[in-house]
């Protein structure tokens, strides 16, 4: 016959089975911590989860999530500050690889003592599970702790011993960090890329002088003193490299005003303007008609930073009386690098095509990233401009002219892992006096310029006269754009 009293083993049992829930419920519930590593601020947490996952959150850019380990835990990483200064002490005392170094040191003690917080949450659960099973003998108490710390410990080294930070190459991403899951490949796969072309850097850029004083690049299709020169840059995407060639080329060129065709940054936060912050020393006036990587926190760094004037929707009159004709990209007005809905496109388009029906004259140029807007417009505008595709494009044609500067940053660090190189590209457009009594002005002359990092020529420069008349679309090297918005995915 079955009785009431409860045999040892299934105490024992009990005790076991509440050590152990009560030591993962602890590790669960005290596992919040700030810690600093380098000039970052991190909060960390564990939480219940069926299988073992790391998520990396960086606001407001998104979350990566990646299957990394067995133990049934979610790892928990959240970006909350960057000392921006100090990271850029460290990146000029150290280096790029010599930070990497100096954090990996210190993530493993963080990791080890974060490792011990937890153990001793499990043990502090064990100990209270303990407690809570009837009379408080000590020897219980004692028992259930050291099962709590046993079956931390356990997760601890469960985790430890499976984790795979090569799962990351395979991760769900959410947010507007979508966008890069090529973002982990640019720091495990091309250092060596990096470091080199900084070396060259400044070679390229004296090799650009020496070009400059030795040619005569300004041709006399016109006086120059009845001209306008616009250097036409697009798509710097956080380089500056890209910023110290535009400086170089407005100081050869000496053009009237730059006027770039959007995607400054490539994340659309505040913190990215530093990385162009040269464009402040430029001497002549810097004119932006925002692309999809753009947003309202860049641009306002942006304008407070370096000087730079965000062209809003609507026309302008620039230096020299140029009429110009700008549109936002509708993703700029939010942070994500999404390219805009096909009705927000549309209404782009209708807005663009009721801006110039109602112009007291024909603008002297329209300029929008997006090229496929940009291309409805030729024949109604002298010149049209546009960015986006990272492809060099001078099309003079009938209809109009369409010019795109290819990406004045190489398109960044995406750049890197590009299956073929992508070269610095970058316009100047010379404008005259448009005939007649109509006022304004129309395109005389482009010369392209693009700038490489691995071509043993180290950069091309030419010439072309606006005639309306080509054989074909002018365009001195033939290459089919990129799938510049579905980035380059790493190796599986």
């Amino acid at each position: 016959m079955p009785t009431g009293r409860v045999r040892p083993w299934q105490r024992r049992l009990a005790l076991v089975l509440a050590a152990v829930a009560a030591a993962y419920l602890a590790m669960v519930a005290g596992s919040s911590a700030r810690v600093t590593l380098g000039p970052f601020e991190l909060a960390l947490a564990v939480r219940p989860a069926w299988r073992g996952l790391t998520e990396v959150a960086v606001p407001p850019l998104g979350r990566v999530r990646a299957g990394t380990h067995v133990a049934p835990l979610a790892l928990q990483v959240r970006l909350d500050t960057v000392d921006v200064q100090a990271l850029s002490r460290l990146l000029q005392r150290r280096g790029a690889h010599g930070l990497v170094a100096g954090l990996q040191d210190q993530v493993d003690g963080v990791a080890r003592r974060y490792a011990l917080r937890l153990v001793l949450l499990a043990a502090a659960g064990g100990a209270l599970a303990g407690l809570a099973l009837g009379r408080r003998r000590w020897r219980r108490v004692v028992a259930a702790s050291a099962l709590g710390m046993l079956a931390g410990a356990g997760l601890v080294v469960a985790t430890e011993q499976t984790y795979d930070p090569g799962a990351f190459r395979h991760a769900e991403y959410s947010g507007a960090i979508t966008a890069a899951p090529w973002l982990l490949d640019v720091f495990t796969t091309t250092p060596a890329k990096v470091e080199a072309f900084s070396r060259q850097m400044e070679v390229l850029v004296g090799r650009l002088n020496d070009l400059y004083r030795g040619i005569e690049v300004r041709q006399a299709v016109v006086p120059q003193d009845e001209s306008l020169r616009l250097l036409v840059v697009a798509d710097l995407h956080n380089n500056p490299a890209g910023v110290r060639l535009v400086r170089e080329m407005a100081a050869a060129f000496r053009p009237d005003l730059v006027l770039d065709a959007g995607d400054v940054v490539d994340w659309g936060t505040a913190p990215e303007a530093r990385l162009v912050a040269e464009l402040a020393e430029l001497d002549v006036p810097y004119y932006l008609a925002p692309g999809n990587h753009d947003s309202p926190a860049s641009l306002a760094a942006l304008q407070a930073q370096t000087g730079v004037q965000v062209l809003g929707d609507g026309l302008v009159t620039l230096p020299g009386g140029l009429m110009v004709a700008a549109s936002r990209d509708p993703a700029s007005y939010r942070v994500s690098p999404a390219m805009g809905r096909p009705e927000e496109i549309q209404a782009q388009v209708e807005a663009l095509d009721s801006l110039l029906a109602a112009a007291p004259r024909r603008p002297d140029v329209l300029v929008v990233h997006n090229p496929t807007v940009a291309g409805r417009f030729r024949g109604r505008v002298p010149a049209v401009i546009s960015g986006h595709t990272h492809v060099q494009r001078v099309d003079d044609a009938p209809q109009g002219l369409f010019l795109n500067p290819g990406s004045t940053g190489a398109a960044g660090l995406r750049g890197l892992t590009a299956p073929r190189e992508i070269p610095y590209g970058l316009l100047l457009l010379t404008l005259v006096p448009a005939p007649g009594e109509a006022a304004g002005w129309m395109p005389a002359t482009v010369d392209a310029v693009e700038v490489f990092r691995l071509a043993s020529t180290g950069f091309t420069l030419q010439r072309y006269v606006v005639d309306g008349h080509p054989d074909g679309p002018v365009s001195f090297r033939q290459r089919p754009p990129m799938p510049v918005e579905e980035l380059p995915a790493g190796p599986r």
